[in-house]
């Protein structure tokens, strides 16, 4: 049998979360951007883990957990992750079946249209139907084109990854809106509020605790990357995460800073308070630091100068970000 949804919708974006919200947000009627997208599901975050045991041993991410499930909670309901391991190809077919589109956690390594070598579980991306004949499942992917096809192995796998960063459990949402979604002059306010208190009072996830504590604890830590075995790759990554991996440039906060744009015009009591600017500003200081990792990497050795100086502007981000939320839970 074969089934592809009717109407699916597939908006080359930026991020994968995001795109993949915005693909289904249209397909229900709501042709939201994904910057507002980003921003209802409350996506800015920041973690930091030292771990001998994976790769690379100092790591970062710059967005928080669970935006999806905070996204469709926050827009239509309760939401959170399901678990699909004692049938995942029978529960993803029964929903698309449905005409419910699925939105699924996988590893870019078991996509073969990344041809990657490196794992990042936790990848989002959208379901849209499935072809028993070819054995594959369609899916659409932040910034390809149209729909792409994943063999059920590699779909399992993927889905299944159990790499040490952030081991997957085949979780995935299969979200129908129907008539539940609150107008965005309600909900806006309320994500603006949910994402700095995350940041500020941190949350955990499946990779740790994410809060504007963490810039703090990372910013004290740098200079000591130059211990790290593997500094080089800590510093690569860093920068990749920072500027290169869906992030916009700047580590999700100039997507956030687009949001917040489109809230003051959802909601005109937020104009007035600087929050797109102060976040701009935020978002430079972010693509600063990047850079600066960027260059640590490509250094035959480590360079205590510069693993200072990033030190340094981390410690700079931390205030402002500690500044900018506790603005937000005072005055939004």
């Amino acid at each position: 049998m074969k089934k592809i949804i009717d109407n699916w919708v597939h908006i080359p974006g930026i991020h994968c979360g995001s795109a993949a919200l915005r693909d289904v947000m249209t397909y229900y009627g709501h042709p939201w951007s994904e910057a507002l997208c980003f921003g209802l599901g409350a996506g800015l975050g920041f973690y930091y883990s030292v771990n001998e045991d994976i790769s690379p041993t100092r790591m970062i991410f710059v967005r928080g957990p669970e935006m999806e499930p905070a996204f469709f909670s926050l827009a239509a309901g309760p939401a959170s992750w399901k678990h699909a391991d004692n049938d995942t190809l029978g529960t993803m077919k029964k929903a698309l079946d449905r005409d419910v589109p699925v939105i699924i956690q996988t590893d870019i390594f078991y996509l073969g249209y990344y041809k990657s070598s490196t794992h990042f579980p936790g990848h989002i991306v959208s379901v849209w139907g499935y072809d028993d004949e070819s054995g594959v499942m369609y899916v659409a992917d932040t910034q390809f084109e149209g729909l792409l096809s994943v063999p059920y192995a590699d779909f399992l796998e993927g889905m299944g990854s159990k790499d040490p960063s952030n081991p997957l459990n085949y979780n995935y949402m299969d979200i129908d809106t129907g008539n539940n979604v609150r107008p965005l002059a309600d909900i806006v306010p309320e994500a603006i509020r949910l994402n700095a208190f995350k940041m500020l009072e941190g949350v955990r996830g499946v990779r740790g605790e994410s809060g504007v504590r963490l810039i703090g604890e990372w910013s004290k830590d740098l200079p000591n990357w130059k211990d790290a075995p593997d500094w080089k790759w800590c510093a690569r990554f860093g920068y990749q995460v920072i500027k290169k991996r869906g992030v916009a440039g700047a580590g999700f906060r100039w997507i956030y800073r687009d949001f917040l744009k489109e809230a003051e015009d959802i909601v005109p009591r937020l104009r007035g308070l600087g929050l797109p600017a102060r976040m701009n500003h935020i978002g430079k200081k972010w693509s600063d630091i990047g850079a600066v990792l960027k260059d640590i990497s490509e250094k035959e050795h480590p360079d205590e100068g510069l693993l200072r100086d990033a030190g340094a502007r981390a410690e700079e981000l931390w205030a402002l970000e500690l500044d900018f939320y506790k603005t937000v839970i005072e005055k939004v």
